[in-house]
């Protein structure tokens, strides 16, 4: 069995569509107006932004967040320039974590969204 998608609510679909289509390089298979987006990555996984029912987005748990795993660490630091770049607000500087280096930015709606690579990658 293996998970394969996770709907996120968040109050601007576009936004959401964007953001993690030009900073994570996901893809928009189907989008129906500013109500559903459904997005792609190379090996399967889908994630959903909506908002079918113009609901306010949740308040996110404290230690919620949405995970990319990147190949190596020179992988992580240039999604994490393009992120600063950009202007998004990071959350938890970038650093060693464990085996791992990772930080954490804001995304569409408060959401963490994390961003790691094994150390010896």
């Amino acid at each position: 069995m293996n998970l394969n998608h996770v709907g996120l609510q968040v109050s601007d679909v576009d936004h959401a569509r964007e953001f993690f289509e030009k900073l994570f390089g996901l893809r928009c298979t189907y989008q129906r107006a500013n109500q559903i987006a459904l997005l792609e990555d190379d090996a399967g996984f889908s994630l959903s932004v909506s908002n079918l029912h113009g609901s306010p987005p949740p308040t996110y748990p404290p230690d919620f967040h949405v995970g990319f795993v990147l190949e190596s660490p020179r992988d992580v630091r240039n999604v994490y320039d393009a992120i600063k770049a950009a202007g998004i607000a990071i959350r938890l500087d970038l650093a060693e974590s464990g085996p791992s280096l990772a930080f954490q930015c804001v995304g569409p709606d408060g959401i963490p969204v994390e961003v790691r690579a094994p150390l010896d990658g």
